[in-house]
């Protein structure tokens, strides 16, 4: 046994609070870190070995990372229940991980087994290159079913199918903490899109990113999985590049979730949370704008996406949507105008449209005065009996006196005077209300 396998099972044995990594795998492995929170051991057909080390694992109090790669070619000799019972034990382990395993038996079977009933603990979990197959889908949606605190789960190259996505819908739906879901490098289609799309409709799902890079996904499952997210305001993230049946038409389905352009109210409840749409593998950040490398990914989406990683203020970003679909260029102003809208509610319109000093807002605003003229409106000039106060000869006496100062200041009011009348029922604060929106809306129809 090498010098550097002695001595990991040693620091296992001894409780070593710097030893939190623990690689078990197969002899010979290329594996080198040079690291000292990181130890590897080997897995063998020596069952006493394997269950004296496992028993190890179960009494220390240090370990957080323990993966168990073990390629499908290991001898079943050691997997047998009473090897891994140690395993059961631990309450220090947060991340399991597991490589080139069979869970439908062998050594990856038992450790599914054994987490099963001691999983409190464990908010990770992850299996590269495993083989799911018959009891391997019930073991593994078995063990998920029970470990109710994960926080990210990672399958990826496993050639998971629509079945098995749907198994495992099953399995995690519930639980609140998780965050992540990472699927990338299988073979799901739309089948298996529809699934996850029950899964993200689901109120108490919490996922932030779901990554479904490089499997088969088409136009269909795309249009899918855009649709599932118009209610879903939760998803950060959904990673879809790398399936090459996805076309424009396929990346134009998101472009409505986004920005819904039928009216404000819609626009308004659009989905302003999706803020990555792709791994960083394809689409990076290039200074403060994203880009998409091979140009596969409408350069309009990426702008929305953008916009929606702005900040946390969605509020603000739903504001600039609005502006930019429904305030710029040549819009109808004929249902503001003929509808003799309240004072007192556009007021908060025009201070909602002007409330920031970017170019958006500047033309939005512009817009709105031209299509309005009448805000700008000199009102009928004041006539009257007025006296100067240089001398008895300069005062006219029943003449009617155009009084130009008074015209001016009319015109001054008639252009500031909704703002003025804004600021004193100082409106919306940070927020635009739900029932200005609405009038808003029914204007428009």
């Amino acid at each position: 046994m090498s010098d550097k396998i002695m001595p990991a099972m040693r620091r296992v044995d001894q409780n070593d609070p710097t030893l939190t990594y623990l690689l078990m795998c197969e002899p010979p492995t290329t594996v080198e870190k040079d690291d000292p929170h990181f130890g590897m051991t080997y897995i063998t057909d020596d069952g006493p070995a394997l269950k004296r080390i496992c028993d190890s694992i179960g009494e220390n109090a240090y370990l957080q990372d323990v993966c168990f790669d073990a390629p499908l070619g290991l001898s079943n000799m050691v997997a047998r229940s009473t090897y891994f019972a140690g395993l059961k034990r631990n309450t220090s382990i947060h991340s399991l991980g597991l490589s080139r395993c069979e869970l439908s038996e062998g050594v990856g079977h038992e450790v599914l087994k054994a987490f099963k009933e001691n999983n409190k603990h464990l908010t990770k979990f992850a299996l590269w290159r495993c083989m799911i197959r018959d009891g391997g889908t019930r073991a593994l949606s078995s063990t998920l079913t029970r470990c109710t605190y994960l926080k990210e789960i990672s399958l990826s190259s496993c050639r998971i199918d629509d079945v098995i996505v749907a198994n495992l819908v099953q399995s995690v739906r519930g639980n609140r903490h998780l965050k992540r879901l990472d699927l990338q490098d299988n073979i799901i289609k739309r089948a298996g899109c529809e699934s996850l799309v029950t899964l993200l409709q689901d109120p108490n799902c919490n996922l932030v990113t779901l990554d479904l890079n490089n499997n088969m996904i088409d136009n269909d499952g795309a249009t899918i999985m855009a649709d599932g997210l118009s209610n879903n305001h939760k998803l950060e993230g959904v990673c879809l590049d790398g399936n090459d049946d996805i076309s424009a038409s396929g990346w134009n389905a998101f472009f409505r979730v986004l920005s819904n352009p039928s009216s404000i109210n819609a626009t308004y409840f659009s989905n302003h949370t999706l803020c990555r749409i792709a791994s960083f593998g394809s689409v990076k950040v290039a200074g403060s704008r994203l880009y998409d490398e091979d140009g596969l990914i409408p350069s309009r989406l990426l702008s929305l996406i953008e916009l929606n990683g702005i900040g946390d203020d969605n509020n603000l970003v739903a504001r600039q949507k609005i502006l930019d679909c429904h305030f710029s260029g040549d819009f109808n102003m004929e249902p503001f105008v003929e509808s003799n809208m309240e004072m007192k509610v556009f007021s908060h319109v025009l201070g909602w449209v002007g409330r920031s000093s970017d170019s958006l807002s500047h033309s939005a605003m512009f817009n709105l005065l031209q299509k309005m003229p009448t805000l700008c409106a000199v009102a009928p000039p004041i006539r009257g009996f007025v006296k100067t106060h240089q001398s008895d000869d300069n005062i006219v006496l029943g003449h009617q006196y155009e009084h130009r100062s008074a015209g001016v200041k009319s015109r001054l009011g008639a252009i500031f005077g909704p703002f003025w009348r804004l600021k004193k029922m100082k409106p919306f604060g940070k927020k635009c209300p739900v029932y200005i929106v609405d009038q808003i809306t029914r204007l428009g129809k």
